[in-house]
């Protein structure tokens, strides 16, 4: 995440949030500095699970559907996602904010084409 301050990074969340037309709600679970938990929900398809620490710049998103993660991506061990074919695999990619990963929940409910990942090695 490029803010610097809690409160950049909340507003920065939020932004991004309210910009997806996905969005049918946000709900805060921790907004106690130095983390970030928000629940951005994303109708029929679930929610996605926000997390930022300021302090040590750990940044994760994770769409869940009933209990499990279908979707994600997070920066520990260096940026990758959990792609929807197999959430449980890590494929190296950059730096990911909100609004993208959203942009890409987007498209993969809407029967479109998933990023264009790397082979695994």
């Amino acid at each position: 995440m490029a803010p610097v301050t809690w409160r950049e990074g909340y507003q920065t969340l939020l932004q991004a949030s309210l910009q997806s037309p996905l969005l049918t709600g946000i709900e805060p679970l921790i907004l106690e500095a130095p983390v970030l938990k928000l629940r951005v929900h994303v109708g029929a398809y679930g929610f996605v699970e926000v997390f930022w620490n300021v302090e040590t710049g750990k940044t994760s998103f994770a769409l869940i559907r009933g209990e499990r993660r279908v979707f994600g991506a997070d920066n520990t061990r260096g940026w990758h996602l959990h792609p929807f074919d197999d959430p449980d695999r890590h494929v190296p990619c950059d730096a990911m904010s909100l609004e993208s990963f959203l942009q890409q929940v987007d498209t993969h409910q809407a029967g479109g084409d998933q990023p264009q990942l790397p082979d695994p090695a």
